[in-house]
Formats: C-alpha cells, structure tokens, sequence
C-alpha cells in the first residue's frame, strides 16, 4: 500500500517572498518611527500659534504657513551666520583631509622606525575627552591672541587635531591596496607624493568621500567650539545663531522648528547625495586592514 506524500502549501519560492513582504514591511514602519521626529519638526514649523497651543490634538497643520520660515531667516541674521558657517566647515574638510590623508598613507604604505607604536599612541588619543585639554588649550590660545577668531576652530584640523578616527579609517583602506601597484610606479620612476595623489587617492574615493562628511556633519552641528572661542557675534556660526534665536523667541515653536530645519537641511541633502560612496567607505574601511 503506496503512502501518499502531502505537498506542503507553499513552496520555497513562496516561502522567500512571504519573508521578504514581511521584512519590507517591518522595516517600512521602523522608517516611519525614525522619520517621526523630523515630520514633527517639520508640522509644527508649517502650525499657527492658535495650532501650537492646542497640543497634540492637532498634529497636522490645517493652513500650512510657509511664511514662518522666511520669518525665521529675517528674525535674525542668517545669511552672515550661513556665510561663517560654511567658511569654517570647509576650511575645516580641507584641513582634514589633507592632514588625515597624508597621516594615513605614512602609516599605511611608508615603512619608518616605530610606526607601528607611534600609531597605537595616535588612537590612543581618541579616549582623552575634550573636556582634559579644554583649559590649557584655551589659555595657549589666549596668549597667542586667538581667543575670537576663527583660527581656533580651523588651525587644528591642518595638524590633524581631532582626526584619530578618520586617519584610521583612511588607513585601513589605504592598506587594502595592493602594494603591487605602489611598487609598480616606484620602478617607473615614481616618488611617494605621485603614488599619494595619482594612485592612492583616487583609490579611495569613498573613504575620502565618508571622511568628508563625518567632518561636515560634525563642524556643522558644532556648538561648543563656536561658544568656548568665538566672541564676537559678527562670527557666530548657525548653531549659535539658533542658541540666539531660541533665547529671542523662545516661546514661538513654529519659528524655532522652522530656523532648525533650515540649520538641519544641508546635512541631509548632502548624505542624500553621497549615501552610496559613505556606505561603500564605511563598508570597505571596515573589512580591509
């Protein structure tokens, strides 16, 4: 007597598409849970003050006012606060990217005498909290005249000053380059500085690319350096700027909201933009070394 064998109801191609409807679907609403945030931001910005006061019975705005964000721009002066602030974060990029390329490429591809320790006491930096040389570093730079300047928050990033981090990443891509290709340039009569900038920076675009907007980011939204050594209002970056206006109208949300998406905004469109390539640095920076 010949047993019958059940089919099972669904076979492995089903079974695949379930888990992935049911993947995508999780991960749409944990995206909805992180976009949450911003889209009160964004709804209370577009409130009137009537909105505002009733709570969050009310969470869209009915008559979107568009008008509080042109308010928030001429409430204070946004445009000279813009203008400092992306003078110093590309001064800032520029200083970090070429000092954490040059640092990272020595300790990558240049065989030296105790590279490999001086390279250990380089990460060990990052444990020291800015808080421990706040003060030392505040009188050195009173007492060379720099207290309310800018050369504070530039000078340091063309030293390497604060990139521990991004000369590591660099470092563990640059190390997963062939060393063949180095010494196939050197016995063509290249020197180092050729094979830095015609081989291995153009390698390691999307290190370079993610070192880049870790560096934005972080001097964009920086609020305590522009504080500690910035006195003069005439050089106030976005952040203190918003600190200002918070303190001129604190009680208007809508304005507030409204100044700190247009503070938030660059920091977006930019990651949007260069999303692939920080992956592909994160990713590679992370498997090679």
């Amino acid at each position: 007597m010949t047993e019958t064998v059940k089919k099972p109801w669904l076979n492995k191609r089903q079974k695949d598409l379930i888990k992935k409807i049911l993947l995508h679907t999780v991960l749409i609403f944990l995206s909805f849970g992180f976009m949450f945030p911003f889209l009160w931001m964004l709804f209370t910005a577009l409130k009137t003050p009537a909105e505002l006061l009733m709570g969050t019975d009310q969470f869209f705005p009915k008559d979107p006012q568009w008008t509080n964000f042109v308010t928030a721009v001429q409430s204070i002066p946004f445009l000279m606060y813009l203008k400092n602030s992306l003078f110093i974060t590309g001064m800032v990029m520029l200083g970090t990217l070429f000092s954490a390329t040059t640092a990272a490429y020595a300790f990558a591809k240049l065989n030296w005498k105790g590279r490999d320790k001086w390279f250990i006491i380089m990460l060990s930096t990052m444990m020291i909290p800015i808080q421990v040389i706040l003060i030392p570093t505040y009188i050195m730079y009173a007492r060379i005249g720099w207290l309310g300047t800018r050369l504070p928050l530039i000078v340091p990033a063309f030293f390497g000053g604060g990139s521990a981090f991004y000369i590591f990443l660099l470092r563990q891509f640059f190390k997963g380059i062939p060393r063949e290709l180095s010494e196939s340039a050197i016995i063509d009569g290249a020197n180092h500085f050729q094979i830095f900038w015609r081989i291995m920076l153009p390698l390691c675009k999307p290190a370079i690319i993610t070192v880049a907007l870790f560096t934005f980011m972080g001097t964009w939204n920086d609020y305590f350096g522009p504080l500690i050594f910035l006195s003069n209002p005439d050089h106030w970056t976005l952040a203190l700027g918003l600190r200002a206006f918070q303190m001129q109208f604190g009680g208007r949300f809508d304005l507030m909201m409204a100044a700190a998406i247009l503070i938030m905004l660059p920091s977006l469109v930019i990651f949007f933009f260069t999303q692939k390539s920080f992956i592909e640095g994160i990713t590679f920076t992370g498997i090679k070394g």
